[in-house]
């Protein structure tokens, strides 16, 4: 496929006509448009995918009239936006045009809905016929298919994204000439699918009136069934089990080559929980303290004045006879009542009575003495509280004083460990990463060979189903002929899936071998590409025991990284194309593409530059750049003896640009 022209109306800021010739020269196989930031590159990128597909990724996707012409028109005006293509595929030049009208009512400017392209291409003779409606978008996909489109008319973000993307694996396959071998399979398909060749040829069978036969049809569709089912969940399982695989992969050489790391990350934790232990027991010892002083300090600071009160008590030499709490009172109750509490009997003139008599001496008013001992013996005890009231502010002030010592001595480990952290990634997140994947990876191993185990019982039932399905299909010589057709075009499905399955693995590694040949050319170091059966890619660098680990990727070596991948793709599909194959070889065809590519240079170094401006002229048939001027300064040098043909972009509003 190559793009012979762009011709474009009024399609945002290219106000009027513009059209733009490509250059088609083998040798000269370069078109360079040079223009600055918000100068229309990537509107002139949209138009292709307007014209193509009806859809343009810009800030306003529903309105492509350009804007001076919409504030000019007046109420009933109508103006046409309007992209013209003209593709030369498989020897065959096409004009594909798609054209948008856009009307004013009142003061507001509306679109129409986007119409389908229209098609049309050149006969021998040198006339155009005129493709049918319904064929367009079939022609527009059998030229270049939508699903392909990215990977050959991209902007700068879809560059460094490209070789990363989920639905990469049917472009690439498609690209490569697989999806024809891989739509065979499909249009055979099996029993189970109605709507399939096999499907087809199965339910023509005439059971009908035989129970038993469709007992075992109906149990072989839901078996089948079932194990589409399984497949699509092995599938799955199996790509989540690569995923995790490769992350594991990555989590161990960073762990590797973290251990040092590692381990002072470890006792860095350690030090920072039992900081937090200790403060949280500094915090209880210092609690006790202020209980211990509060409850006993009055007592503690009053020792002084107790001793001195205690001396002058003894000194007073006040003889205490009296009984405690005894009062005058109590004791003349006694003598009238004439009986004591022990039931003695108290009566004038005996020993009793005499003795409570006597006792009047040593109670208030008559005696202090008693008071004096009382008041004595709660000053001792007063004393006695006072005396641990000390040991145990000591014992804790000295708890408080270890702590503090213990926990600054870790604060300051803590912060030598810290700076030489400061400059290591935190691999704690790594760990737990690790940790979960290999409990994943645990489980759906687990899963996987449950789904094989429950695959191959039920393989086992369709096998066992189809036996008795075919003895009873042979009763009728239509069921026979039936039959046979079933056999015939399940074992080409299978020769397909086992050629396909071979086909599809060579076509891999041959597409990595090309990529790692384009990726050597453009980088300027020591890195291998690696593609895995989803067609992502992965670098790899050496080490020193000549393992390769995941090689970190900076923006610049993502960019070159993706720029081989799709110069490998177009390197392939050219060889693919031009291969002479023997007449009893399965023929997989392919079509070259140009590359169209916006930006394609930033943030990619001058070295970079220059070696992926010498490759991509030599495996593309048609390379068309919208370039800014300090990029194409570094290619230039390189790449301008392949320049077919080039425009510069001359911003005269922000509304409208020229090409010159």
């Amino acid at each position: 496929m190559l793009i012979k022209s762009l011709r474009m109306k009024n399609f945002r800021q290219f106000k009027g006509e513009t059209v733009l010739e490509f250059s088609c020269d083998p040798e000269r196989n370069v078109t360079i448009i040079l223009g600055d930031n918000t100068f229309g590159k990537t509107t002139l990128l949209q138009a292709f995918n307007w014209c193509l597909y009806g859809k343009a990724t810009l800030d306003e996707p529903n309105f492509l009239l350009n804007k001076e012409i919409m504030l000019e028109m007046c109420n009933g005006e109508t103006h046409t936006v309007a992209v013209e293509l003209v593709i030369i595929n498989e020897s065959v030049e096409y004009l594909i045009t798609r054209t948008q009208r856009y009307k004013c009512v009142g003061d507001r400017v509306n679109s129409e809905p986007v119409p389908k392209a229209k098609v049309s291409y050149k006969e021998f003779d040198g006339q155009m016929q005129a493709v049918k409606a319904l064929e367009v978008d079939k022609v527009i996909d059998k030229i270049l298919p939508r699903d392909l489109s990215n990977y050959f008319f991209f902007d700068t973000e879809r560059i460094n994204t490209i070789s990363n993307r989920r639905d990469v694996t049917e472009a690439v396959k498609g690209l490569l000439g697989l999806s024809s071998m891989e739509n065979a399979i499909k249009h055979l398909g099996n029993r189970n699918k109605r709507t399939s060749v096999i499907g087809k040829l199965y339910n023509g069978l005439d059971l009908e009136g035989n129970s038993q036969a469709e007992k075992f049809r109906d149990q072989m569709a839901t078996n089948e069934s079932k194990r589409e089912a399984i497949a699509e969940q092995l599938k799955t399982c199996k790509e989540q089990i690569k995923d995790y695989e490769s992350r594991l992969e990555q989590l161990n050489d960073i762990l590797r080559d973290s251990r040092e790391v590692s381990e002072l990350q470890k006792k860095r934790d350690n030090l920072e929980r039992w900081i937090k232990t200790e403060k949280i027991t500094l915090t209880d010892c210092i609690n006790r303290y202020f209980k211990e002083f509060n409850e006993g300090a009055l007592a503690f600071f009053a020792q002084p004045l107790v001793k001195e009160a205690l001396d002058i008590l003894e000194d007073a030499k006040l003889d205490d006879k009296g009984v405690s709490d005894v009062t005058r009172k109590t004791i003349m109750e006694l003598l009238e009542r004439g009986k004591c509490l022990c039931g003695r009997e108290i009566c004038v003139g005996n020993e009793a009575y005499e003795n409570l008599r006597a006792e009047l001496a040593y109670v208030p008013p008559e005696s202090i003495g008693n008071a004096v001992r009382n008041y004595r013996q709660e000053l001792e005890n007063f004393s006695g509280n006072a005396q641990h009231t000390y040991e145990r502010i000591d014992e804790q002030l000295k708890a408080i004083m270890r702590l503090k010592d213990r926990i600054g001595d870790w604060e300051q480990e803590l912060d030598e460990i810290s700076d030489k952290l400061k400059d290591n990634r935190d691999i704690t997140r790594f760990e737990v990463e690790l940790f979960d994947i290999k409990k994943r990876l645990r489980d759906l191993n687990n899963k996987k060979d449950t789904l094989n185990r429950t695959d191959g019982i039920v393989d086992e039932d369709i096998k066992r189903c189809r036996k008795r399905l075919d003895s009873f299909a042979s009763t009728s010589d239509n069921n026979k002929k039936l039959a046979k057709y079933i056999a015939y075009a399940e074992r080409i499905r299978s020769w397909l899936e086992e050629n396909y399955k071979e086909r599809e693995a060579l076509i891999r590694d041959e597409l990595e071998s090309e990529v790692n040949k384009m990726f050597e050319k453009m980088y300027h170091g020591h890195r291998r590409v690696q593609i895995d059966s989803g067609y992502q890619v992965t670098l790899l660098t050496g080490m020193g025991n000549a393992q390769e680990i995941v090689s970190g990727e900076s923006e610049g070596l993502n960019r070159v990284k993706n720029f081989a991948f799709i110069a490998g793709l177009v390197s392939l599909a050219k060889r693919k194309l031009l291969e002479e194959r023997n007449n009893d070889e399965l023929h997989i065809t392919s079509e070259p593409f140009p590359l169209v590519m916006d930006a394609p240079f930033s943030n990619a170094d001058e070295t970079h530059t220059t070696n992926i401006s010498k490759v991509l002229p030599e495996v593309a048939e048609q390379i068309i750049m919208f370039v800014m001027q300090k990029d194409w300064n570094y290619a230039e040098r390189v790449i301008d003896n392949r320049v077919g043909r080039r425009y510069r972009l001359n911003k005269i509003t922000e509304t409208f640009t020229q090409v010159s």
